[in-house]
Order: C-alpha cells, then sequence, then structure tokens
C-alpha cells in the first residue's frame, strides 16, 4: 500500500507517515528506514513529519505501537471472526500472504532495539496463542496444540530468514505438510 503524497488539499495523518514507514522496512530493511526517506516516499518536508511526531526516535517509538496495536490484533480479530473449523485454513492462508519482508525487517530490528523486542514477543505469543486456540477448538488436545502452534510459528518464521524473497510456492509446500500433521493430529484418539 502506498499512501498518498501530500498535495496543498491533502492532510497527511500519523498513519499516512506508518504505512511508508512500513513499507521502506519491509523493502530496505531497519536500515534503510529513515524520517528523510519516509518524508520523501510522501513528498513531504520533514517538517511536516515533526508536525505530528517530537522527533525521528519519537517517530520510531510510535510506529512500533502502531505495527502491534493494528496489524497483529487486526489478524487475531479476523481469525477469532470465523467458526473453529474454518480457523486453520484462514491461518494458512494468512501465512502465506503476510507481508513478509516487513515481518523480516521487525525482526531483525529487534536485535538492536528493546521496544521491537518486546512489541515482537507479545505479538509471537499472540499468534502462538490464536494458533493453539484454532487447535485446541477443533479438538486437538491442549498441550499437543501448543507444541504444534510453537512449530507453525517456528516454520513461518524459519522461512522468512532463510530467503532475502520468500518463495510463496515453496512455503505453500511447507505449510500444506504442516496441515497434514494438524489434520492427522485431529484424527489422534
Amino acid at each position: 500500500m502506498v499512501p498518498a503524497v501530500a498535495t496543498t488539499t491533502t492532510r497527511l495523518t500519523p498513519d499516512d507517515y506508518f504505512a511508508a514507514a512500513m513499507a521502506i522496512l519491509a523493502s530496505d530493511g531497519v536500515a534503510g528506514l529513515t524520517t528523510t526517506k519516509v518524508c520523501e516516499r510522501l513528498d513531504v518536508t520533514r517538517g511536516s513529519l515533526y508536525h505530528h511526531f517530537a522527533s525521528g526516535p519519537a517517530f520510531q517509538e510510535a510506529l512500533i505501537e502502531h505495527w502491534e496495536r493494528t496489524l497483529v490484533p487486526a489478524v487475531l480479530a479476523e481469525v477469532d471472526a470465523v467458526p473453529p473449523a474454518e480457523r486453520i485454513d484462514l491461518l494458512q492462508h494468512l501465512a502465506l500472504h503476510t507481508d513478509h519482508g516487513l515481518e523480516r525487517a521487525m525482526r531483525a530490528w529487534s536485535h538492536t532495539n528493546p521496544t521491537v523486542a518486546a512489541a515482537l514477543a507479545r505479538a509471537d505469543r499472540a499468534r502462538e496463542d490464536v494458533l493453539a486456540r484454532a487447535f485446541t477448538d477443533v479438538g486437538i488436545e491442549p498441550d499437543r496444540a501448543a507444541t504444534l502452534a510453537r512449530v507453525g510459528c517456528s516454520l513461518l518464521v524459519g522461512a522468512q530468514q532463510l530467503d532475502d524473497d520468500i518463495d510463496r510456492e515453496r512455503l505453500a509446500a511447507v505449510l500444506a505438510e504442516y496441515r497434514s500433521w494438524i489434520d492427522h493430529r485431529r484424527d489422534d484418539p
């Protein structure tokens, strides 16, 4: 999603700056994330950014909070809104179609920024919890569901880290194999 470019009649919101920053993170990683690049992407001056945020670090803090507050809960709410039998299919679809570049950048950034590390840890826990809940809701025993959720999250994170550009066909094959494990576990007494 490319944010709107400011014009004399368009006022940018903090969300526009966040969208631009996330696009930069996804394509260039944390090393490419600067207030100058965000402003260039939006075709505005840095003063425009500072109208919303007190400083570059304040912008980054707000960006991290925005990522955690909006992106992760939106996915979790979407999953919880469907019947239990459909949740695993939806989770598989979401894992295949997520912005892997942004996820990879956030994970890399977490190694140098404690605020990002804490936000990512909370997001990972929430993701594992929703996956485990989806498994228990279809009849998998809770301890086994928790283990399978950890395996699923590890598969996705691993796939994101192995390649610069994720091979979605290969990821689809991995997720299909993982799904066969899940379906097998559902049938176990």
